[in-house]
C-alpha cells in the first residue's frame, strides 16, 4: 500500500483537527470577552447606584451624629452643644417661637399687663412648652433622616452583593467555557495523533485495523478519520 494514501487522509484529518482547535480557541476567547463585557456593565450599574445612594447615606450619617449629640449620647459636650445650638437656631423653631411670643405680648398688652409679672410668666411658659414640643419634633426629624440613610446603605450593600455574585458567575462561566475548549482541543489532538499512528502502521502492512497483515482498507480509513 503506498504510504501517500494514508498520509493524505491523515493530512485531511489534520486540517479538520486544526479547524477544530481554532474553533475551540475562538470559543474560549468569546467566552472571556462576554464575561469581561458583562462585568464592565455590572460595574457601571453598581457605580451609578452607589453615586445615587451617597447623598442619602451622607445625610443619614450627619443626622445620626446630630441626633446623638442632641440626646447627649457619646459623652462629647462639644457635639451636644453644637446639636443644641443647631436646634435653637433652626428656622422652624425660631419662627414658631417668635410668633408665639408676639401673640402672648399682644394679648397681655390688650389687657394692660404688658410689663407685668404675669406677662413674663406667660412668655416663659410658652417658650418652655414650645421648646419641648419642637424638641420632640426635631428629634423625630433627625431619626427620619438617619433612617433614610440607613435604608440607602442597606440597599447599596444588597446591590454590592448582587454585583459580586454576578461577576463571580460571569467569571466562572468563562473559566468553564475555556476549560471545555481546551479539553475539546486536547481530545482532538489526541485523536489526530492516534490516527497518524494507525495510518503509518497500516502503510507498513500492520494489523492495526483488525484484518491481519493486509487489514481491511475501508476499516482502516474509517479509523483514521475517526468514523
Amino acid at each position: 500500500m503506498p504510504v501517500a494514501i494514508p498520509l493524505a487522509i491523515v493530512g485531511a484529518a489534520g486540517l479538520g483537527a486544526g479547524a477544530s482547535l481554532i474553533g475551540s480557541g475562538e470559543a474560549a476567547s468569546a467566552a472571556k470577552s462576554a464575561a469581561s463585557q458583562s462585568n464592565a456593565l455590572e460595574s457601571q450599574i453598581y457605580s451609578q447606584n452607589s453615586a445615587n445612594a451617597q447623598p442619602y447615606i451622607q445625610a443619614g450619617d450627619a443626622a445620626n451624629t446630630a441626633l446623638q449629640g442632641f440626646l447627649g449620647i457619646g459623652a462629647d459636650p462639644a457635639a451636644s452643644q453644637k446639636a443644641l445650638s443647631n436646634y435653637l437656631n433652626s428656622t422652624g423653631y425660631q419662627f414658631d417661637l417668635n410668633q408665639g411670643l408676639n401673640a402672648v405680648e399682644t394679648s397681655k398688652a390688650a389687657q394692660g399687663l404688658l410689663g407685668s409679672g404675669s406677662t413674663l410668666q406667660a412668655l416663659d411658659s410658652f417658650a418652655t412648652g414650645k421648646a419641648n414640643q419642637y424638641g420632640q419634633q426635631y428629634e423625630q426629624n433627625l431619626q427620619n433622616v438617619a433612617g433614610t440613610g440607613q435604608a440607602a446603605a442597606s440597599a447599596l450593600a444588597g446591590q454590592g452583593q448582587s454585583y459580586a455574585n454576578s461577576v463571580s458567575t460571569n467569571n466562572t462561566n468563562a473559566a468553564n467555557a475555556t476549560g471545555n475548549a481546551f479539553v475539546s482541543g486536547a481530545n482532538t489532538f489526541n485523536g489526530l495523533l492516534g490516527n497518524a499512528m494507525n495510518a503509518f502502521s497500516f502503510a507498513k502492512g500492520g494489523s492495526s485495523f483488525g484484518g491481519g497483515s493486509g487489514g481491511s482498507y475501508a476499516s482502516g480509513i474509517g479509523n483514521m478519520i475517526g468514523g
